[in-house]
């Protein structure tokens, strides 16, 4: 069944606006790597090792398989594989049949990937037994094996198989949680998942033989930037278990032996692994580069020293909503005993037009704050089936006619060279006794001090009522709740009262989201029943 995608206010095509380079899509940058390299490992670690040729060549093969099932442009299919080289292989076949792929993650209750499948219309779901067979009522179920033996496809075979992908055609369709409680589906085109790959292939030291670990879920859409990003430049995606992706130690152990030397991680899943790598230790992996976003990045004590006994490693930051995909970036140079505590988020990502705007519309001056709206050619369609949030959220861009950008809820100051620092969600804003504060520049504090492995802080109350904040410290072994004390005593000498905790609970970790970032909302829960 083939889907009008355009939604309301259809964007002017791609190919007027300044891009990061010429490619429509991402496949178009899988396939000339085959070309060049077509025996170099594309997809190692969890699962069969595949070269280039093999993974154009299994991918093919599905994409075939889905031609069969009269999948093509214009529909949406389901992807529930475990993490494994298979997954990787599965979403470029796909992508290779002209559909676009619904990420469905394992770790999401049941009842929401039903509402995903049936708001999206997928008749189709790929996938292996375990993960795709509970969604085979109404559905045609396609499971991933033997049949991706690598081998050419026959004349025949690949006359079924669509041109590759034009930029305006849709790559996917990726859920994130909504205010209402029902997820949105946001409907994003080829050339914008194109454009973030060529800059990153552009920025990033990776080449032929670079081996980047694939961390995040395949619903969160760093991802796509793992995968593509090393596939377009002949390099090795390395796939790893979800037990070695949820403990911190596995992780590390599975990066230094698969010689992983570039990781995509959110903050709080780099600062759990900072904190069990000992610096300087031999065996640890050859980390070039550290790639992190999704949420506000400190530079803790532990990860100062981690990436300082790193020769040559690099840390950059990254911004950008699911809608856009990333759009600012920072490269945090320098001596690292020198880095900001709290990393600016940049300047903007080529093809993008990132706005910092006032309540009237304004662009705010240097110094001022304001919220973050993004134009450009990674600016996604917008919400599948969701029309009026779309003209909620997608306005007209200023100035030029046609386009538009996002309103992403997020706030920012300008600095006076143009880049920007991170405020946090409009949202979440926070005022404790009428004093506006930030809770990253808390939480930086708070884990800075002995005795504190990781934290996080919320706010207790709503307006009208006595705020609070309350801090979640997870301690450092062997430390008890008595440490407590000392903590609220150390921090009043280092803040001022209003960003003091009026509330420290110990906890074994931190709430996560499958993605790996902090679950804000639960910890809100929590604060509100904290005693």
């Amino acid at each position: 069944m083939s889907i009008d995608l355009r939604l309301p206010a259809t964007p002017a095509p791609v190919a007027e606006e300044v891009r990061a380079g010429d490619a429509p899509s991402v496949l178009h940058l899988v396939a000339d790597a085959v070309a060049r390299h077509p025996e170099e490992t594309a997809l190692a670690g969890h699962g069969p090792a595949v070269t280039y040729r093999e993974l154009w060549q299994r991918a093919g093969a599905i994409a075939v398989r889905l031609r069969g099932e009269g999948i093509g442009p214009g529909d949406v299919v389901g992807l529930a594989a475990l993490r494994s080289t298979e997954l990787v292989v599965a979403l470029i076949g796909v992508l290779r049949s002209g559909a676009a792929f619904l990420p469905l993650d394992s770790g999401y209750p049941r009842a929401r990937l039903e509402h995903m499948l049936d708001d999206a219309r997928v008749g189709v779901v790929l996938g292996h037994a375990e993960t795709a067979e509970r969604f085979a009522e109404g559905r045609t179920v396609l499971l991933l094996g033997e049949e991706q033996a690598a081998r050419p496809l026959t004349p025949a075979a690949e006359s079924l198989l669509p041109p590759l992908p034009a930029a305006e055609d849709l790559a996917y369709v990726l859920y994130t949680s909504g205010t209402t409680g029902a997820p949105k589906g946001i409907a994003m085109p080829h050339g914008a998942l194109a454009n973030i790959v060529e800059w990153q292939t552009g920025v990033s030291e990776a080449s032929v033989g670079s081996r980047t670990l694939q961390f995040s879920a395949i619903s969160f859409d760093v991802s796509f930037q793992e995968i593509f990003a090393s596939l377009a430049v002949g390099g090795t995606v390395v796939c790893v278990t979800e037990e070695e992706r949820r403990d911190p130690l596995r992780l590390w152990e599975a990066a230094a032996r698969e010689r992983v030397d570039r990781m995509f991680l959110p903050y709080v899943a780099l600062q759990a692994l900072v904190l069990v790598a000992e610096p300087g230790a031999a065996g640890a992996p050859p980390l070039r580069e550290v790639v992190t976003a999704g949420e506000q990045l400190q530079c803790s004590r532990a990860l100062r020293a981690l990436l300082g006994s790193l020769p040559g490693c690099r840390l950059v930051n990254q911004y950008g909503p699911s809608e856009a995909h990333v759009v600012t970036w920072h490269p945090v140079e320098g001596d690292p005993d020198g880095w900001p505590a709290l990393p600016p988020i940049g300047l903007p990502v080529p093809g993008n037009r990132v706005y910092v705007l006032d309540a009237d519309g304004e662009e705010v001056p240097p110094g001022g704050i304001g919220d973050i709206h993004v134009g450009g050619v990674q600016v996604a369609y917008g919400y599948w089936n969701r029309p009026d949030l779309t003209a909620e959220r997608f306005l007209p861009e200023p100035g030029r006619p046609g386009r538009r950008m996002y309103r992403t809820g997020d706030v920012a100051r300008r600095r006076k060279d143009g880049s920007l620092d991170y405020l946090g969600r409009a949202d979440d804003q926070v005022k404790i006794r009428g004093f506006r504060l930030e809770l990253p520049e808390v939480e930086r504090v708070l884990g800075d001090l002995p005795g504190v492995s990781s934290c996080a802080v919320a706010v207790r109350g709503e307006d009208g009522i006595e705020k609070t904040l309350v801090a979640f410290v997870v301690l450092e072994p062997g430390l008890g709740t008595s440490a407590l004390a000392s903590l609220r005593t150390d921090l009043a000498e280092l803040l001022p009262d209003y960003m003091v905790p009026g509330r420290f609970r110990a906890v074994t970790e931190l709430p996560t989201m499958p993605n790996g970032k902090m679950d804000r909302p639960r910890l809100r829960a929590m604060a509100e029943n904290a005693e």
